[in-house]
């Protein structure tokens, strides 16, 4: 049995008809019948019910078989696409965007995947959610890690994306501050606290639902520069909200310490990975997803 004769099969499922498949196919009518009768005795099964006119109604155990023959074309593509890639010029890019403190994590994937494709060269750009979009829909990344921005990324046709991790929202305070005494804060503790806020737009949603439902703060500044953020906070300037999940590294100095964030549903967070609707993802960029998720997983 081979990638032919299943090619066939497929083509008839889809067109309930042997002439029609055989004019798709530019394959005399009477090749792909005994093709398909090669196959009905091979698995020792009858695939289809045939009717007047060359049509073919598939049997329930058709409908079964079909569906793994599906399943065999897809890794089969993947096969000659990764063989491709890797015996020929495997000499493009390979671009992320990510938000600041995931870097760390994007290492050892990197590494793995450079193993693989040799000859690819990767960019990696630190920036926040929104801009991140932008460099997708812009095609100046091949690929997105950011949290979850419902507003953003849901119903946006232009965008494709899928669940990577899990996350915490924690508090950024100094190891001097009164809130440091304790492993976890409430809102109401944090309500009466400076804020110094990270430029990004899931940053700006958390803090419009924190507000909404706890106050409004009192604000020191915004900026895009996680190393002011994280020296104003150094030096006892104020708190800020961060991210927290497994791998992240925001090269914390010994004077700042991050704290949980209890009796708030809202601190879970979810990252995603995206790329444009417009692209085909690649075997590659599958390869690195599922190093990725490797790493975060160990």
């Amino acid at each position: 049995m081979n990638i032919e004769k299943l090619v066939y099969l497929v083509e008839v499922a889809k067109t309930g008809s042997f002439r029609i498949a055989s004019q798709n196919l530019f394959v005399s009518q009477s090749a792909i019948s005994q093709s398909i009768i090669s196959i009905e005795k091979k698995l020792g099964l009858k695939l289809f019910e045939r009717s007047k006119g060359n049509g073919a109604i598939l049997t329930d155990e058709g409908v079964e078989i079909v569906k793994i023959v599906k399943e065999l074309f897809s890794k089969y593509e993947e096969l000659i696409e990764k063989a491709h890639l890797i015996n020929n010029n495997v000499n493009g890019k390979l671009k992320i965007s990510t938000t600041p403190g995931f870097f760390a994590v994007l290492l050892s994937p990197i590494s793995a995947i450079k193993d693989d494709y040799p000859k690819i060269n990767i960019e990696i750009f630190q920036k926040p959610g929104q801009d991140i979009i932008e460099d997708i829909l812009e095609e100046r990344s091949d690929i997105g890690v950011l949290p979850f921005i419902k507003h953003l990324l849901e119903n946006n046709d232009r965008l494709v994306y899928q669940n990577l991790f899990e996350a915490k929202m924690k508090l950024m305070v100094n190891k001097n501050s009164p809130l440091a005494e304790k492993t976890f804060v409430t809102p109401q503790q944090i309500i009466n606290e400076t804020l110094i806020t990270y430029d990004g737009e899931f940053i700006h949603w958390f803090k419009k639902l924190f507000y909404t439902e706890f106050g409004v703060m009192n604000e020191l500044f915004t900026t895009t520069n996680t190393d002011t953020l994280k020296k104003a906070v150094e030096e006892n300037l104020g708190v800020s909200f961060v991210p927290a999940f497994n791998g992240v590294n925001y090269n914390l100095s010994d004077d700042v310490i991050l704290l949980d964030i209890i009796d708030y549903d809202a601190v879970n967070l979810q990252y995603v990975w995206i790329m444009s609707s417009k692209k085909d993802c690649s075997i590659m960029i599958l390869d690195y997803i599922s190093k990725l998720r490797e790493e975060l997983n160990s």
